[in-house]
């Protein structure tokens, strides 16, 4: 692929990133009831109360925030690759309450969805701070001939 177009790719992955954030924060932030009784076994849908729609509701809010961030900022390098790695955790709490940890069974089968788009959002922040930093090379690589051109 073409530098251009990878630079677009990068963009638009950036913005799917962002918009995943901003709507499913705010179908958490403004129907909580629905996440937990889709997300969740009905041993622990039926355990929900006030407050388990209010923890779900501030989640939504900050998910909200994260993908508002993510859509207007310009991404370096550097915040792919720290963002990318941030979600390392989150793979972790699929496993954990989705099959191998002491709190399985918490969540239903649907949760591979989640771990699903935690791989995406991990893999696509890495692979666009990879190309950043792949064209961060080469302008300098570039300066560097221009100067060497400018000596002779």
């Amino acid at each position: 692929m073409a530098q251009p177009q990878r630079l677009e790719t990068v963009r638009r992955l950036q913005t799917a990133i962002a918009t995943a954030y901003t709507t499913l924060g705010a179908w958490c932030l403004v129907h909580p009831y629905s996440v937990i009784a889709l997300g969740f076994t009905p041993k622990y849908v039926a355990m929900s109360n006030a407050t388990t729609y209010l923890f779900t509701r501030c989640f939504g809010a900050q998910a909200m925030t994260c993908g508002l961030v993510l859509g207007t900022s310009d991404m370096t390098a550097f915040s792919f690759t720290a963002f990318g790695l941030a979600m390392i955790p989150y793979i972790g709490w699929n496993f954990w309450f989705s099959g191998i940890g002491p709190s399985r069974g918490m969540v239903n089968s649907l949760m591979w969805l989640d771990f699903v788009g935690n791989l995406f959002f991990m893999g696509g922040s890495l692979w666009c701070g990879q190309v950043l930093r792949e064209e961060a090379t080469a302008a300098k690589k570039g300066d560097d001939e221009r100067r060497d051109l400018l000596r002779d």
